[in-house]
Parts: structure tokens; sequence; C-alpha cells
């Protein structure tokens, strides 16, 4: 039993790989976490707007055809929700306003 032990603490004690694999594994999921807790902040904003939105809507009318103040304070709410992703929203002119402009520098369509 003693030697077992032994020859297991020595592979863990100076193993550089498993020093490697540590700090790669606590930096992912430190990573992921904070992917993770943007998600829940977005889904508890936007959920709550959308709540608000649909809770002031007048009877008989769509969401959001005749907003009265109530669903105004749901449409601030529910865009603070998306503002983490917005970045990817910009990013997607860029990347099309890049392709048209090298398109046409290269006398393309």
């Amino acid at each position: 039993m003693g030697k077992s032990r032994k020859s297991r603490d020595s592979l863990f004690s100076k193993n550089p790989f498993l020093d490697t694999f540590k700090l790669v594994f606590v930096g992912m999921f430190g990573a992921i976490s904070a992917y993770a807790i943007i998600a829940l902040y977005s889904a508890l904003f936007v959920g709550t707007g959308y709540y608000v939105v649909m809770k002031y809507n007048k009877d008989r009318t769509k969401p959001l055809e005749d907003l009265q103040t109530g669903q105004y304070f749901g449409l601030v709410l529910a865009f603070l929700g998306m503002l983490p992703w917005l970045q990817y929203f910009f990013m997607s002119f860029a990347m099309e306003g890049g392709s048209y402009a090298f398109d046409s520098m290269m006398g393309g369509d």
C-alpha cells in the first residue's frame, strides 16, 4: 500500500504536464463561467422586459402597436439585456462592409 501511494505522489507532484493541464482547465472554467454569467444576465433582463411589455399591453392590440408607459420601461430592460451581444451585431456590419469594399476594389460586381 505504501509503495503505490509514494509512486502516485511522485507522479503527480513533479509532472509539468499536469501543472499545464491544471492551468488550462482553470482558465477554461473561468472563461465558460464568464459567458454563463453574461447569458444569465441577458436572459433575466430580456425576460423581464418581455414580461413587462406583455403585461402593460392594451387589450386587442399587438404588443408594440400602441405603446404604453410601462412598455417603454420593458423595452429599456430588453435593450439592457441585449447590450453584451451588441458587439457581434456591429461586427457583422464590418465584415460585410469589408467584403463589399474588397470586391469593389478587385473589380467585382
